[in-house]
């Protein structure tokens, strides 16, 4: 299957790679259902792009390559939502807020992305943890370009 973005163009997608939102991110309530997509083989960043909305597009990041302690409980409500049944079938991405320069770019670890990776279901949630929505990704040798 073919889809627009704003950040690759047209580009072909599998279908059995994209991922259903059981809840809306907040803020776009007509995307349920994305695809990630690597910025390159040595960058740590994904697009979590949407299939229904060209523009809906958020740079992500694996959370604990950037804050190795970070930790949280889902509750039994995300849980049951999302179907997991095993911690291995779980992945978790962070939002970055992109700045210039790069250095001054951030991660919201108060609302992750969390997937279920065998059905491929997603979800933001919002934790109630003493998480910042906007952790310094500063000190990472990574650029975006």
């Amino acid at each position: 299957m073919f889809i627009e973005t704003d950040y690759f163009g047209k580009i072909e997608i599998n279908e059995a790679e994209t991922i259903t939102f059981v809840s809306e991110i907040p803020g776009f309530p007509d995307s349920k259902t994305f695809v990630l997509i690597p910025y390159g083989e040595e960058l740590p960043f994904w697009s979590l792009q949407s299939i229904e909305e060209q523009a809906c597009a958020f740079v992500v990041t694996n959370p604990f390559w950037h804050k190795s302690d970070y930790a949280f409980e889902l509750s039994d409500g995300a849980k049951d939502q999302l179907g997991i049944e095993e911690a291995e079938h779980v992945s978790v991405y962070s939002i970055v807020t992109l700045r210039e320069p790069f250095e001054s770019s951030t991660l919201n670890l108060k609302a992750p992305i969390v997937i279920e990776t065998k059905e491929r279901r997603g979800k933001q949630v919002i934790l109630d943890d003493v998480y910042p929505a906007r952790y310094p990704l500063g000190g990472t040798k990574a650029e975006v370009r």
